[in-house]
């Protein structure tokens, strides 16, 4: 994690102040790129730290404030367990996050979470994993910058693709499971609108859409979990943009 990333979660901490929040401890270990994976080692430690938390706690829900993607492969895999498959994963981002290690351009595992969660990556971090998806779980919405692999990955297994917040379509998939997980990078919403996301682009979602969205998913299906990443605010008077998405984030 950048400590652009640090900030923004810091910062995410000191909004919901009034949460019962858990830490996950950040590992010392040295950022070295192991096997194709940057930061491997400090990286499979707190994915180790935040399992240890999730087995001690057994939640019946999840919420999770980023970091970096990365965080989503323990309480994705957790639930996924808990709800035996029977969970339907929207993921509000602006990049598929379905890279191995090996078509990584990057070789940045935040790039990985969802390749990792269907089974497909590094052992070691599979092996950590609850229990692996299936691709009829996951519903992409707003997705725009992708690398020839994770396009491949798409339409090799049909993932439904929403280019924009449109309920009814996103609705069509989630009708098939009795659980929703949200996952939202905030690289997702329109630069214009909030310039704090780590890798924003261009062609970004409102924010109105986006929460609204959210709103409707709430209100129409049982969410069991919701995560909320790659934010760099500093203050909190930098998270006033998008008070109508954080408004909704408590389950």
């Amino acid at each position: 994690m950048t400590d652009d990333l640090k900030y923004g979660a810091e910062t995410f901490s000191v909004y919901f102040k009034d949460f019962d929040t858990i830490t996950v401890p950040l590992s010392t270990r040295d950022l070295t790129t192991i096997d194709n994976i940057q930061c491997f080692e400090p990286l499979l430690e707190q994915a180790k730290f935040f399992k240890e938390i999730i087995t001690g706690s057994k939640p019946g829900k999840i919420s999770t404030i980023g970091g970096d993607c990365a965080v989503e492969i323990m309480p994705i895999s957790y639930l996924n367990k808990l709800y035996q498959g029977d969970i339907c994963i929207v993921w509000i981002d602006a990049h598929a996050d379905l890279n191995t290690p090996e078509s990584s351009p990057s070789k940045a595992f935040h790039g990985m979470p969802l390749r990792t969660l269907l089974g497909e990556g590094d052992e070691r971090f599979i092996d950590l994993l609850f229990s692996k998806l299936t691709p009829a779980q996951i519903c992409y919405v707003g997705l725009r910058d992708l690398d020839e692999p994770e396009s491949e990955c798409i339409m090799k297994h049909s993932i439904l693709t929403v280019t924009d917040c449109q309920f009814e379509a996103v609705e069509n998939k989630m009708k098939d499971f009795k659980n929703v997980y949200i996952h939202l990078d905030l690289d997702v919403l329109d630069k214009r609108e909030y310039a704090f996301s780590m890798f924003g682009t261009n062609n970004g979602l409102p924010v109105a859409d986006v929460a609204g969205l959210i709103q409707k998913i709430k209100a129409n299906h049982n969410v069991v979990g919701f995560c909320i990443t790659e934010s760099t605010a500093k203050t909190v008077e930098q998270l006033d943009p998008i008070k109508s998405i954080l408004g909704q984030f408590e389950l």
